[in-house]
């Protein structure tokens, strides 16, 4: 059975140094093997892209581990469409954040 991967956004981060998390974000920009994210508490987040992925939405939600800097290396992503809805009050509720 798989560990269950906490869902995080741009301030969470932190807490999940070295671990594999899921975050949903919207794409802001490309640049070689990277892109940045607006995370769901409008905070920017770097993905270092592993190069297989097709990233094909305007909102994402990508699997990777949470690195010192607290950038994430992408496993894997998910195109999630291009309405992002109150994700960042789902996040905040599952983290017991509200």
């Amino acid at each position: 059975m798989e560990k269950p991967t906490p869902r995080v956004n741009s301030a969470l981060r932190e807490k999940y140094v070295g671990k594999t998390v899921r975050l949903v974000g919207k794409i802001t920009s490309f640049s070689g093997n990277t892109a940045v994210l607006e995370a769901s508490d409008h905070g920017q987040v770097l993905v270092h892209l592993n190069g297989e992925s097709q990233w094909g939405t305007q909102y994402v939600e990508v699997i990777g581990q949470v690195d010192q800097d607290f950038t994430i290396r992408e496993f894997k992503t998910t195109n999630m469409g291009d309405n992002f809805g109150n994700y960042k009050q789902q996040i905040d509720i599952i983290n017991n954040d509200v």
